[in-house]
């Protein structure tokens, strides 16, 4: 079992949901527990998510039909891009062997999203030739 609670440290003590902090502990009694303290991280926001759904993918499913000739869906299309750059990399210590796991892009902080959005502009630009506008620009694509 895995319990998570946000709290707030103020003059180093804990400033909200102590209570269910001490609930939780106790609920592990007689058992060995593993505590790990960590700063929050912010997921993707709202903007990021409409304008990666209503841009990006229009615009990878567009590249894919004109260049290859193949007609993708969107989750097709949104699991092409997320395979290609949102991954662990890993050395085999023995090896020396390079190893990619995919990861979900649920997991990315609003900066590696970010850092996903320009990878993916770079590749649309590169291997189609679509110059993919920035968040906010206007945009009329008709596939």
């Amino acid at each position: 079992m895995k319990i998570q609670i946000k709290s707030l440290v103020q003059n180093g003590l804990l400033n909200r949901n102590r209570t269910l902090i001490t609930d939780a502990i106790k609920s592990f009694e007689g058992k060995e527990i593993l505590i790990t303290f960590e700063k929050p991280k912010n997921k993707r926001s709202n903007n990021q998510n409409a304008y990666y759904w209503s841009c990006l993918i229009p615009l990878m499913q567009l590249g894919a039909k004109e260049i290859w000739g193949e007609v993708w869906n969107i989750d097709k299309s949104h699991k092409f891009l997320s395979n290609k750059f949102v991954f662990y990399e890993s050395i085999n210590k023995n090896t020396g062997e390079i190893t990619n796991t995919h990861k979900s892009t649920t997991e990315l902080t609003t900066t590696d999203w970010e850092i996903y959005m320009i990878q993916i502009r770079i590749y649309l630009l590169e291997d189609f030739n679509i110059d993919a506008p920035m968040p906010n620009e206007n945009l009329t694509l008709e596939l």
